[in-house]
Formats: structure tokens, C-alpha cells, sequence
């Protein structure tokens, strides 16, 4: 009985394997179509923790990066912007994200956060900094959602890859 099982599961696991590569597949296929969103898939994927899933989220929810004009509008758009709840002088609650905006790529970039901020040394500077400074985790991954969501747009708009080492001062050799 538990072999019968056991094989079942394999085979589950083995079909399951097959339509993820399938898909996968798929996916590099739809972005070669288009040589201006082939490039941006290219760019997106030079910075660490942004997969080919999140990749597709990306341009596919912004349309490559062309729903919004600027940064800002493209945070306020993932709903990584925090709002501040008033009425007239009366603040109600302190800013924070709500549930405004894209859902599906706040979810993406939430979840590419959690690689960045392992492997990506830029964010994970910027996540150890908030932690370090009593921020909540969440709080802290969600303003490094907002980070990586500022690289991609900074790379795709450039059109250059992502540089760890940008902005950093040379130090004497």
C-alpha cells in the first residue's frame, strides 16, 4: 500500500517537474518574440534575486516598464507606496502599503525580495540597515520590494546591466 503510494507521488512530482520546464520554456519563448522586451528580460535577470518569474511579472504587468511615466507613479502602481490616511489636519494612522495596486506584482516583487536579500549585496545592505534600526521584517522587506522595484526600472530605462558597485566610492589602490 505505502509503495502504491510512494510511486504515485513520484510520478505526481516527475509530471509536475516536466510542465514547470515546459512552462518555463514557454516563457523565454513568448519574451524572444519581441527583441525591445528581450532585452529588458536580459537586463532584469543581471540583478540577483529577479528570476525569470519575476522577470515576466515585471514587464508583463508594466508592459516594459511603459504604464508609468515616472519611478514613483510605477511604486504607487505595485502598491509599494506608502499612504498616509488623513482628513483635513487629522492624521488617522501612519503610512504604510496598503492594498492599493497591483497585487499579483507586489506579491512578485515581495517574493524576489526574499532572494535579494540573501544574494543581491545592494539589498541586502539596505535590508540589514532597516532591520539593524528596529524596523519589523515585513516593514523591511517590503521597503527592499520597493529597492528592487527602483533597480529594474533604473536598468531597463538606462539599458545597462545592473552594477552591485554603482554609486559605491573607488577606494585608493
Amino acid at each position: 500500500m505505502i509503495e502504491a503510494v510512494q510511486s504515485r507521488l513520484e510520478t505526481l512530482i516527475s509530471t509536475l517537474n516536466e510542465q514547470v520546464e515546459q512552462i518555463e520554456s514557454e516563457m523565454v519563448e513568448a519574451l524572444t518574440t519581441n527583441e525591445e522586451w528581450q532585452t529588458s528580460a536580459q537586463l532584469l535577470q543581471t540583478i540577483k534575486g529577479i528570476g525569470l518569474i519575476t522577470t515576466v511579472s515585471l514587464l508583463v504587468t508594466t508592459l516594459n516598464f511603459t504604464t508609468s511615466k515616472t519611478v514613483e507613479s510605477l511604486t504607487a502602481y505595485a502598491g509599494l507606496a506608502p499612504a498616509l490616511y488623513q482628513s483635513g489636519s487629522s492624521v488617522w494612522h501612519k503610512p504604510a502599503i496598503g492594498h492599493t495596486g497591483k497585487a499579483r506584482l507586489r506579491a512578485a516583487l515581495y517574493l524576489a525580495t526574499l532572494s535579494a536579500a540573501q544574494s543581491n549585496p545592494m539589498i541586502k545592505a539596505f535590508y540589514d540597515r532597516l532591520r539593524e534600526a528596529g524596523k519589523p521584517m515585513k516593514v523591511a522587506r517590503c521597503a527592499a520590494a520597493r529597492k528592487l522595484l527602483h533597480l529594474a526600472w533604473a536598468v531597463v530605462k538606462k539599458g545597462q546591466p545592473f552594477d552591485p558597485d554603482y554609486g559605491q566610492e573607488q577606494q585608493p589602490a
